[in-house]
């Protein structure tokens, strides 16, 4: 009898630890269900910000990608034949696809895909499930990475296969085999993007190396592995390199802007972004957001035994500071940290989600946090849309509303290059007057480039040539150029 009821025992835990599983399962079902949701909602957001984002004229940059089109032949030119800084492979072979004359929403169609693809990415690459929603929201409506997720150029491409190496090199450290072929493509496709992938590739190769450092203390074995993982890469991209420099040595290569280096400018570039993607007010000074972040991450790196900690310190804090004392040029403009912040971007998601794992207080903080940087964002977002990356081609449209036009500028090289297009586009004519022939020539309309409140209601030449404003175009945020535009007095 004692054993029946024993058997009988048995039988019960059984059938009630089966019913702890099928809850359990249930419940793991139910918030792997919302998990999707949630990240699918995200994504809706993300993608309809970077649709907004692209509405308006394309800006200088955006069109001199599309000029550089004009003389190839055939699309394989693009990687020999255009040898300049603003042709961003990827971009430039899906403008030559869909044609110069194309809807603005479609030439920048690549970039939004590829931005939508990046919050996504963020999401994958991000541990655990709250760290998994905070990144993908942050990349979501983060103002720069919704400005370059809906520009026409290289830029969402280069987040995109940043966060797709980080992920890739971090199999092949757990499992090694054909992770480095898969991580060979994604730093191909980062070059094809942007050539600024060459900072990712030197911030995932000095991680390599540390990883490998404080594992075997053998330089021996840090080669070897550095090899191993990057071999395949650097073979991937050295046809394109190879194309480059052919197409160097037969037509030269251009940079389209030089800046010399400067702290300030540094502050300007690297704090100025850390503000942009935290929706931080403007009254917040550039070397104090650089100093936050640097002494954030660094005690992060400090006291963590993540593997990842390394990666954030080198690539938030190591890399701008090699830039710094490498004194490279350019560096106020806040894209070329753009590596950094994509870091920076996915530490602070990581960051965000453990406050929610833990509870209590520091769930609290962290919701305030998430709060405060989607608000900020919201915020310039609005102003982004209000002004979006300026207004060209209604200028244009007055000038040659009546036929041919003739023009003057105080920037020869870009204003004529954006009035060509958008002349082109409306199949008009406005012919350039340059700066030293204003007077000779006398034209009809003179476009100023500059903040249009700080130009003059009036402008006036020595040769008796004055002009009456007669319009402007403003812009806010990373792009764009202002114009005021006068019409002459006669």
């Amino acid at each position: 009898m004692a054993k029946i009821e024993a058997s009988i025992a048995d039988v019960n835990v059984v059938k009630a630890n089966i019913c702890v599983d099928q809850s359990g399962s249930v419940a793991i079902r139910r918030w792997s269900y919302s998990l999707l949701f949630v990240i699918s909602a995200v994504v809706l957001v993300g993608l309809s910000l970077r649709l907004l984002g692209a509405r308006g004229d394309l800006w200088h940059d955006e069109i001199w990608s599309i000029t550089l089109l004009s003389p190839l032949t055939s699309i394989d030119q693009i990687f020999w034949r255009i040898n300049h800084d603003n042709n961003h492979f990827l971009n430039s072979m899906y403008q030559y696809v869909v044609g110069p004359d194309a809807a603005p929403l479609v030439q920048r169609g690549l970039s939004i895909t590829l931005g939508a693809c990046t919050i996504v990415a963020a999401a994958v690459i991000s541990r655990g499930r709250w760290a998994l929603i905070a990144s993908a929201l942050l990349f979501a409506v983060s103002y720069p990475m919704v400005h370059y997720g809906s520009e026409a150029r290289g830029y969402a491409g280069l987040v995109l296969f940043t966060l797709v190496a980080v992920a890739l090199l971090e199999r092949w450290f757990d499992k090694r085999g054909a992770y480095s072929v898969a991580l060979a493509v994604a730093v191909l496709l980062g070059f094809l993007s942007h050539l600024t992938m060459t900072e990712t590739v030197v911030v995932l190769t000095v991680w390599t190396a540390w990883l490998s450092w404080r594992r075997s203390r053998s330089l021996i074995v840090v080669n070897r592995e550095v090899v191993q993982a990057f071999l395949p890469a650097f073979l991937a991209v050295l046809p394109l390199a190879a194309a480059i420099v052919v197409g160097a040595r037969l037509f030269s290569f251009q940079i389209g802007g030089f800046s010399s280096f400067s702290l300030e400018q540094f502050a300007v570039g690297y704090g100025g972004l850390i503000r942009y993607l935290f929706g931080l007010p403007d009254w917040i000074g550039g070397w104090t957001c650089i100093a936050v972040v640097c002494v954030l991450v660094s005690a992060y790196a400090g006291v963590s035994r993540d593997r990842r900690a390394s990666l954030y310190a080198i690539g938030i804090v190591g890399l701008p500071a090699l830039m710094a004392v490498a004194h490279v040029p350019n560096v106020e403009f806040p894209r070329y940290f753009l590596v950094s912040g994509t870091l920076l971007l996915l530490w602070a998601g990581e960051m965000i989600g453990r406050g929610f794992d833990t509870g209590g207080t520091r769930r609290l903080c962290a919701v305030g946090i998430l709060m405060l940087v989607v608000g900020g964002n919201v915020a310039l977002l609005a102003r982004f849309y209000e002004h979006g990356r300026g207004s060209y081609s209604d200028m244009v449209d007055e000038m040659t509303n009546s036929g041919a036009a003739t023009y003057a500028t105080n920037a020869d090289f870009r204003t004529g290059m954006v009035v060509d297009y958008f002349a082109a586009r409306k199949d008009r004519q406005a012919s350039l007057v340059p700066q030293d022939k204003i007077c000779a020539g006398r034209a009809e309309w003179l476009i100023l480039e500059g903040d249009p409140q700080k130009q003059p209601e009036h402008v006036e030449f020595d040769c008796a040539l004055a002009y009456q404003r007669a319009g402007a175009s403003t812009f806010w945020g990373l792009s764009g150029l202002g114009w005021t535009l006068y019409s002459r007095r006669d």
